[in-house]
């Protein structure tokens, strides 16, 4: 993949997270503060949660380069999602530092459930696509 395709696909990656972050985000804050007037989704919010969607989808960028081995490009992913989870999402709130502790250990256990069940489907989709069968021509012309 040349430069200017992995670009194009994190820029498109960021866009789409931070919809997604955005939509969730907005959805939880009008369920929890119904009856509430006042504007809880203020700009830096909204900023952070761009610069955390930037710095996810730079991690998956990272997914991709195949020049690098398969366990560094993990741990690169790991550590970059951390930084943006740690930074974007948890920072911001004040926390003390055993919350911040509970947060990252409960983002880490995340990560790795889900990161499992993707390389359980990625290995299981490799393996039905290994095994193509060969057309054989059961009528005679």
């Amino acid at each position: 993949m040349d430069f200017k395709s992995l670009l194009k696909k994190i820029l498109t990656d960021t866009c789409v997270y931070f919809t997604v972050v955005t939509a969730l985000y907005s959805l939880v804050v009008m369920i929890v503060y119904f009856d509430d007037d006042r504007v809880l989704l203020d700009a830096v919010r909204v900023m952070l949660f761009f610069l955390a969607s930037f710095l996810f989808a730079i991690a998956n960028g990272v997914l991709r380069i195949s020049r690098i081995h398969g366990g560094v490009r993990v741990l690169i992913h790991f550590l970059l999602s951390l930084f943006a989870f740690c930074s974007c999402m948890l920072l911001p709130l004040s926390l003390d530092s055993r919350s911040m502790i509970v947060g990252i250990v409960v983002f880490a256990v995340l990560y790795f459930v889900i990161a499992s069940i993707i390389a359980a489907f990625n290995s299981r989709y490799k393996t039905k696509l290994g095994k193509v069968d060969e057309y054989k021509s059961q009528f005679s012309k």
